[in-house]
């Protein structure tokens, strides 16, 4: 497996918040944008977590630091959509009718690999977890693998 990520540049909160701010805009005002707008930032809040514990992972366990990175791949191919509107909303870019269309087709996919990687990350880094994420999502925890 690599040992990099193909993630692009994660920028800053304040960046991350007017990206989706924008794509929520870029949607619609309505409960569609709100919801593109909840999962874009969860996330992006996954992927930070997640690079943080691979970085603890590769100083003590390069095989979870290797399954980690998988997970990261993984988490964006699951939610490149959103990640694609963000980065062009941050960009001054605008979004064309295939790319919402491609938002609406991910959206589900991406929450749903988001919640795995949260429950992921509370069981092989739970400090890291616990920054991020205040409380497990007890319901899926069980069932993860």
């Amino acid at each position: 497996m690599e040992r990099h990520s193909r993630r692009r540049r994660q920028g800053s909160p304040w960046g991350q918040r007017i990206a989706a701010a924008g794509l929520a805009a870029a949607l619609g005002a309505c409960a569609i944008g709100e919801r593109a707008e909840t999962i874009y930032m969860d996330q992006q809040h996954a992927t930070t977590a997640l690079i943080d514990a691979i970085a603890v992972a590769e100083a003590n366990d390069p095989a979870l630091a290797d399954r980690l990175y998988g997970t990261e791949n993984d988490l964006d191919d699951a939610c490149a959509p959103l990640r694609e509107a963000g980065y062009r909303k941050m960009s001054g870019y605008e979004m064309d009718g295939a790319l919402e269309r491609a938002i609406w087709r991910s959206m589900d996919g991406c929450a749903a690999k988001t919640r795995e990687v949260v429950n992921l990350l509370w069981r092989v880094d739970p400090d890291t977890a616990a920054y991020f994420f205040p409380v497990p999502d007890v319901a899926t925890a069980s069932t993860a693998h």
